[in-house]
């Protein structure tokens, strides 16, 4: 049976099943709470310390006031049929999202999976932080309304051996220290796997940043809402395209947060390499460049 979606609790939705009659199924599209997409912040606010979150704060609370927060979130405990393990304690467990953020972070791994050699095979787990958090107040954070994501990890398994491996490790504060090629390996899959992020979601928070994005990218749709991501020179997406430029394409730009002559020229020459002209700051552009080094990053196509 299908759940209404004007369902607000899970009370509620316990109620609709009793009353359906016949085999008791509550699918993982039911409708869990209600809260309100708050406008993105002019300044970007403190990010909550993810080691922090209790589980219950993972779970929306019932008897939320759909008018006073606004928009419905749904609990998943995959994406795309693979599992979503809490990085806390390695465990599956249901994160609630908006609805149309939850379609976004399903079509950003597809484009991962499309854009990656065949060894990077199902199944996968994507490990994560939290994605609904109820921390602080409406309009502080898209976590509070289900729609930003804190990925920790990607695992992928080779077709050919059975071995599960990983792909991905956005703890920075565990690899910083690494030397070597264990060092140069965790630093290319972190901004490859960035770029694929970058190409759909506008809002996209890394280490260099900001310190408390240390152990985890935090995306977001609240700027970029039901499409792909444009470049408009925050700080956020220059830090990402300077260090995606020197790990994926042999750039040595000051990883610094400012689009000056240096990292515009550096820009070009991976955008010549791909087979395009002009900057970055054409949406195509942008995106050629993040889908480019997504698969130049991963192996799956040099330039």
């Amino acid at each position: 049976m299908d759940i209404p979606r004007g369902i607000t609790s899970r009370r509620s939705v316990l109620a609709a099943v009793a009353t359906a009659g016949g085999l008791i199924f509550v699918p993982s599209a039911a409708a869990w709470a209600t809260q309100a997409a708050p406008e993105p912040p002019a300044e970007p606010l403190p990010h909550h310390d993810v080691t922090q979150v209790t589980p219950e704060e993972l779970v929306p609370p019932d008897g939320l006031d759909p008018g006073g927060c606004g928009s419905t979130v749904w609990p998943h405990n995959e994406i795309l049929g693979f599992p979503t393990p809490y990085e806390g304690d390695g465990k599956q467990r249901n994160f609630s999202y908006d609805d149309t953020f939850y379609s976004r972070v399903e079509t950003w791994f597809q484009f991962f999976r499309a854009n990656t050699p065949i060894a990077v095979g199902p199944p996968f787990e994507i490990w994560c932080w939290g994605v609904f958090v109820d921390k602080g107040d409406c309009g502080d954070s898209f976590h509070k309304v289900g729609r930003a994501f804190d990925i920790s990890r990607i695992y992928a398994t080779d077709p050919a051996t059975g071995i599960k491996s990983q792909v991905f490790n956005s703890r920075h504060d565990i690899w910083k220290s690494w030397t070597g090629s264990a060092f140069t390996t965790a630093n290319r899959q972190y901004w490859t796997t960035a770029a694929s992020l970058n190409y759909h979601f506008q809002h996209m928070l890394t280490y260099p940043w900001r310190a408390d994005h240390d152990n985890h990218i935090h995306f977001d749709n609240g700027v970029s809402g039901s499409g792909n991501s444009s470049f408009n020179r925050a700080s956020a997406q220059i830090f990402s395209a300077q260090a995606t430029l020197n790990a994926i394409w042999g750039e040595a730009l000051v990883v610094d947060g400012s689009w000056g002559p240096k990292s515009i020229a550096a820009a070009g020459r991976a955008l010549g390499r791909i087979g395009v002209s002009g900057t970055l700051d054409t949406q195509s552009n942008w995106l050629a460049f993040n889908r480019a080094s997504l698969r130049f990053g991963s192996g799956t196509q040099t330039y």
